[in-house]
């Protein structure tokens, strides 16, 4: 099972008033960009991440991905996750190589080989970005609405 961060945003009672005034049609669009927002921005960070670490496997760095969670696997109104695309490549000896094993291995390391935490640093990072585009996307949403 993957391991899972999830934050919270508190203080926000007055923006999620705002949200219950708007149709549940348009509450859910500006859910669904928010979160939408918030993961490319970790996205983007934890490409970056490989570039910086000069990783050699160029099978992670263009098959780290966002995506939105269907409702049937979440009980929240909008869930997107910053994973890497499932993707097995042929390697050299009839190998084959799958590239979230590759993810996984350069995220917690191997008994030869240090860690290289691209995706929690990725949020780590930039978890102020990420809850400020979340924000500003919510408050465009309502504005717009008319809340």
């Amino acid at each position: 099972m993957a391991n899972t961060i999830t934050f919270r945003m508190d203080g926000l009672q007055e923006l999620g008033q705002r949200m219950r005034k708007l149709s549940e049609k348009v509450a859910k669009q500006a859910a669904g960009r928010a979160t939408g927002r918030a993961a490319a921005i970790v996205k983007k960070a934890a490409r970056d991440r490989l570039k910086a670490e000069r990783v050699e496997t160029h099978l992670l760095e263009k098959h780290v991905i966002s995506k939105k969670l269907p409702k049937s696997k979440t009980q929240l109104t909008s869930e997107h996750i910053v994973t890497v695309k499932k993707v097995t490549y042929q390697r050299p000896g009839n190998r084959r190589v799958a590239t979230r094993k590759v993810g996984s291995l350069v995220e917690f390391g191997t008994v030869n080989m240090p860690a290289v935490p691209y995706l929690r640093t990725g949020l780590s990072n930039n978890l102020d970005k990420a809850k400020d585009a979340m924000r500003t996307t919510l408050e465009k949403a309502i504005t717009k609405g008319g809340a």
